[in-house]
């Protein structure tokens, strides 16, 4: 087995505006491994508050041995990669998803196969970040095809963010905080105003740590309270699943497909409704995250659509649908 690791760049086709900041790019680590005449790609993404980065990446990438890891014995592979290093989240869903691709590949079956997924058509949303009334337009016309908007809020505008979006469009919604709101006092008046407006959830309202707000928040309110930030792995959903309606997987959460697999279903076991999302990521990683998306109840797909430079062309999106491209 050999390994390589390789940084490259994803520029966003507009600057894109959460409560956290600010971002025109997002870096990545594509790790390829090459055995038995294969080689297959997985994508370590690196959005800031995973705390990674390119060269934490490499380094994992780097010092991992290649002899333990095997697409025939994909749970000792996941071990190992576990008890390497503590952390490094998106490092290990890099090397998991270019093995689970190996072994489907192996197998000749698709990802969905080798993990058991049945497939169906995925529908996604499409993300807004927090804009202007004037730039929220142009994303809205951008968004046509897509029956589902997301829309970003945590700012000090969000009231009338959200009077904006509403005279802008009547399509169904819900809304990713990124932990922007302080404390239950501020953030009623906003979910008031979210439940008249039919929004269908509220995504990582309060700071990760704050599991006490989410629970009483989620008391409150109709709408369903998601965690994101909160919740990054299985153990953290078999913790924290009282103070939330539902959950959202990400791959560079879990440590990869297999986890977020096993997330997905504990979920569904706990009453939790799920989102299969992704951060700011490529083709690459969608193309896994879409294999696994008929477990969960909505997707949040869009990554691939948000950016100028995918290198890699795994993922296609019609009438709204991220669909899979066959090479």
């Amino acid at each position: 087995m050999k390994i390589e690791a390789e940084p490259y760049r994803l520029e966003l086709k507009r600057p894109f505006k959460l409560a956290i900041g600010t971002r025109s790019h997002t870096d990545v680590v594509y790790i390829r491994l090459t055995a038995n005449g294969l080689t297959t790609v997985g994508e370590s993404s690196l959005p800031p508050y995973l705390g990674e980065s390119v060269d934490s990446v490499l380094a994992f990438a780097n010092g991992i041995d290649p002899a333990k890891l095997n697409p025939e014995n994909l749970a000792a592979s996941k071990a190992y990669l576990d008890h390497f290093a503590e952390g490094n989240l998106a490092a290990k869903a890099g090397v998991e998803m270019a093995l689970v691709s190996m072994a489907a590949q192996m197998q000749n079956q698709t990802v969905g196969e080798l993990l058991g997924i049945a497939d169906r058509p995925i529908e996604t949303s499409y993300t807004i970040g927090i804009s202007s009334k004037a730039e929220m337009k142009e994303k809205i016309e951008e968004a046509t095809p897509f029956k589902t908007l997301k829309l970003k809020l945590g700012s000090d505008d969000d009231m009338e963010l959200l009077q904006n979006f509403r005279e802008l469009t009547n399509k169904p919604f819900s809304v990713d905080v990124n932990q922007g709101w302080s404390n239950l006092e501020t953030a009623m008046p906003i979910v008031r105003l979210l439940e008249e407006m039919n929004c269908l959830f509220i995504e990582q309202p309060f700071h990760a740590a704050d599991i006490a707000s989410h629970a009483k928040l989620k008391t409150a309110p109709e709408l369903p309270i998601f965690a994101d930030e909160s919740v990054k792995r299985l153990k953290d959903l078999k913790e924290h699943a009282d103070a939330f309606d539902g959950v959202v997987v990400k791959l560079m959460k879990s440590t990869g497909p297999i986890e977020a697999v096993e997330m997905l279903k504990e979920a569904k076991r706990l009453g939790l409704k799920t989102v299969m999302g992704c951060m700011a990521e490529s083709s690459v990683s969608v193309a896994v995250a879409r294999a696994i998306a008929p477990l969960a109840d909505y997707a949040d797909l869009d990554g691939p659509f948000l950016i100028k430079s995918d290198p890699y062309g795994k993922i296609s999106y019609r009438d709204g649908q991220v669909e899979l491209v066959v090479s």
